[in-house]
């Protein structure tokens, strides 16, 4: 074998190692990208550390207002706000507006 073949043999493995490394760091760099893209679009389940609440039935009347409701049912040690976001997200509400009559899910007093 020439001194010839010998080089070009050697460059042809050098450039099938560079190739095969080339293809391995595109799948890493390829499968971080997917599962970052995952973390962002997947959604995510919200797990309750106090587990599940348990809930009651109130229908509103002529005078309530959210903010008074969720003042009788908040603990002093609590913040009035979060009770108020808490059952806007119980009830899907855009807004803490109530009717007179409509019925709303909330947390059981203590």
């Amino acid at each position: 074998m020439s001194v010839q073949a010998s080089n070009s043999q050697a460059r042809n493995a050098a450039k099938r190692h560079r190739v095969s490394r080339n293809r391995v760091v595109a799948a890493l760099v390829f499968a971080v990208v997917v599962f970052f893209a995952w973390q962002v679009i997947a959604p995510h389940i919200a797990n309750s550390a106090t587990g599940d609440a348990n809930v009651v039935s109130y229908t509103v009347r002529p005078g309530d207002t959210l903010w008074s409701y969720a003042r009788q049912i908040t603990p002093e040690n609590k913040n009035v706000g979060d009770t108020v976001v808490e059952i806007m997200d119980m009830n899907q509400l855009d807004s803490a507006q109530l009717q007179p009559g409509q019925r709303i899910v909330v947390p059981e007093e203590s």
